[in-house]
């Protein structure tokens, strides 16, 4: 198999690739099961036979290759209804244990309405808080957090990432301040 892939193209996006499949395996094994096929059907033909023998045995075969059929599709019958029938017993399971915890979840809630009860006032106040702290200008960015045991040059990087992060958005602070 041929592949083309250019790891820099796909990570860029710069153009697509394609990838060549091989078929030579498939298409010889579609030759060689075309071929036993033809070649089995000459040679009963072709067969030192007389011809009421050879169509007595071909009239047999095909016989008996019709009755495991239908045996076969008999059988598929039976497993699809025996199938179906354990699916909708499941179906019919799985609707009653939900109907059970549905019902579970309305009493929870009624129940945990009584205890939680929050006025609306108080939802205001909490409302009213959270738009001055998102107002407030005072706050602190947040900043990168290495680990400090950490010893490896992983963490050296990450440090040194950690002080260019914060002078950055002391940087945009400041911008942000001047004008």
């Amino acid at each position: 198999m041929t592949n083309t892939y250019n790891r820099d193209l796909h990570t860029h996006t710069v153009k697509e690739y394609k990838v060549q499949k091989d078929t030579t395996a498939r298409d010889f094994s579609i030759g060689l099961t075309a071929g036993l096929v033809v070649g089995s059907f000459i040679g009963l033909l072709v067969a030192p036979k007389a011809g009421k023998d050879l169509q007595q045995d071909l009239s047999q075969k095909s016989e008996s290759l019709k009755a495991k059929s239908v045996d076969h599709y008999n059988k598929q019958i039976e497993n699809a209804q025996g199938f179906k029938e354990k699916s909708n017993a499941f179906a019919a399971n799985l609707t009653e244990k939900t109907a059970a915890l549905k019902e579970k979840a309305v009493q929870k809630l009624n129940n945990s309405d009584k205890d939680n009860h929050v006025t609306f006032n108080e939802l205001e106040r909490q409302k009213q808080a959270i738009k001055s702290e998102v107002n407030d200008d005072t706050l602190a960015q947040p900043i990168a957090i290495v680990d400090k045991s950490l010893d490896t040059p992983i963490k050296d990087e990450a440090l040194t990432e950690r002080e260019q992060t914060i002078k950055t958005a002391k940087d945009a602070d400041n911008k942000a301040r001047n004008k």
